[in-house]
């Protein structure tokens, strides 16, 4: 993206921490004349407590113009340019109403990030972590209710020394720094984005794939080399599992674990839709050794591979995450089979329905979501395996998905997700299951199951008849990798496809 020039009395004020003074400075439209897409300069003023944002919108675009729902109230001292120069932006309802925007507007504004972030103090719309506030671009980002198709939005981020700027957005093709861009339908639900004094590193986690990690100050026992090493780890160890790495460029913000203080990773969220965003919540007391056990950040990288889907099919993304991370981490050699398949017998049946439930794609219930989810990955595996003599699983249908182009930073419909993993391994799996398992209450004798597998649980200790029906198949699922295995890339770099960043 090419940086445009906004008021730039006003935005050397801004960084210097004077705040809106110079709001009468000279307008610089952006060069080339008026934009063809949505085009924000964002700065940030000190301490990253108050945003000034000018933004450029196309002809043709709605006279409404939002923010996340709750931060409204947060948007201040909104302009908008006409023939006599900067008029006060009138709002209706949430909204601030520009009917200058049919013809091309360009309208500035300030928006109070450190107050919205006390205020809302939720992951997927604002929340600071001491001085550090991660908000969705949506809370903060002025935008039409509509975007037309194929329209992008780009921003620019200014920061004053000492603060930082991370997003998983992707970057512009221009190479400008601190410039992002993406489809404009995903800015509703754009991926993560914070402001603060973090530590930035810019690290290749392998060929092709870059892992931007920011980490908030705090008073963590590991230390930014062991924070940086887990995650890279974490990110080969799904790449391996899924052939490629999904993406070339994903940002992990680690923030200090609240509540009580603890000696483990607490907590995770991913964040994709025009790039990929992960936020991770760090014990204070979780030092290399809780790291090296950690199951929540190969959690977050499965998200990776898995385009957005609706909200309704939503136990499928996380389905899959809590079936494929601890497959994958056994065949890093990270994990146990013995631990994966206990996990999986012992933990499943919370996810069948009980009396009352529904489908899978009806179902509000977290377990329902979660190991339902991974009920179903299972037992698609199965199949799978079944129709193909055992020669491929559920691992091939997830990089036909990948070699489609498919990944978080993707929007989907269901029913193409499906069709394509099934195309990927040339035979109706899933389309055929979720027609049994979505959309009505479904069963599975999960005891026989396992028993079938060959899965034994006495207490503390698991065993494996390797004379059971399915044992060939238990044992193709969690088998490690070979040593002479090819060490992974992201899928851009290994031809496994294209992605839609542009």
């Amino acid at each position: 993206m090419r940086a445009w020039a906004v008021w730039a009395a006003a935005a050397a004020t801004a960084i210097a921490g004077a705040g809106c003074a110079a709001r009468g400075a000279p307008v610089i439209m952006p060069p080339g004349g008026a934009p063809t897409s949505w085009r924000y300069e964002v700065v940030a003023g000190p301490d990253a407590r108050e945003l000034w944002i000018d933004a450029w919108l196309p002809p043709g675009s709605l006279a409404d113009l939002v923010v996340r729902r709750g931060a409204d109230r947060f948007v201040q001292d909104a302009e908008v340019e006409d023939e006599d120069g900067w008029r006060e932006v009138p709002r209706r309802d949430a909204a601030l109403h520009v009917p200058e925007c049919a013809r091309g507007c360009h309208v500035r504004y300030r928006f109070e990030l450190r107050r919205a972030a006390e205020a809302m103090r939720d992951i997927d719309d604002a929340i600071a972590w001491r001085d550090v506030v991660e908000a969705a671009p949506s809370v903060w980002l002025a935008h039409p209710t509509l975007a037309p198709a194929g329209t992008r939005y780009r921003l620019h981020v200014r920061t004053p020394p000492g603060t930082a700027f991370a997003t998983g957005i992707f970057l512009a093709d221009e190479g400008q720094p601190g410039t992002y861009e993406a489809d404009a339908s995903t800015l509703p639900v754009a991926p993560y984005a914070a402001f603060g004094p973090m530590r930035v590193r810019h690290v290749e986690a392998m060929p092709g794939a870059t892992i931007d990690v920011a980490i908030a100050p705090a008073s963590y026992a590991a230390s930014d080399d062991a924070l940086v090493g887990w995650i890279v780890r974490s990110a080969r160890t799904m790449g391996r599992f899924f052939g490629c790495f999904p993406l070339d460029r994903v940002m992990v913000l680690v923030v200090p674990a609240r509540g009580e203080p603890s000696g483990d990773v607490r907590h995770g969220e991913t964040m994709g839709d025009g790039g990929a965003s992960i936020v991770v919540e760090v014990g204070a007391h979780a030092g290399e050794a809780a790291l090296d056990g950690d199951w929540v950040m190969p959690h977050e990288m499965a998200h990776l591979a898995v385009p957005s889907v609706s909200r309704r099919h939503h136990w499928i993304e996380e389905g899959l995450a809590v079936y494929v991370q601890p497959i994958a981490r056994a065949r890093s050699g990270e994990l146990r089979p013995e631990d994966v398949w206990r996990e999986f017998a012992e933990t499943m049946p919370k996810g069948v329905p009980g009396r009352g439930d529904r489908g899978l794609d009806d179902t509000p219930d977290w377990a329902r979501t979660y190991w339902g989810g991974a009920t179903f990955c299972l037992l698609a595996d199965l199949e799978i395996r079944r129709r193909t003599g055992n020669r491929l699983g559920l691992e091939d249908a997830l990089r036909g998905v990948l070699a489609a182009g498919g990944s978080v930073a993707q929007i989907w419909d269901f029913d193409r997700l499906l069709e394509t993993a099934d195309a990927a391994v040339g035979a109706p799996v899933l389309v055929p299951m979720h027609h049994e398992m979505g959309r009505q209450a479904w069963s599975v004798d999960l005891r026989r199951l396992f028993r079938d597998l060959g899965v034994v649980v006495d207490g503390d200790r698991v065993t494996f008849d390797d004379h059971a029906p399915l044992a060939a198949e238990r044992r193709a699922i969690t088998e490690p990798l070979p040593w002479s295995s090819p060490e992974p890339v992201a899928c851009r770099a290994a031809g496994a496809g294209r992605f839609a960043q542009r």
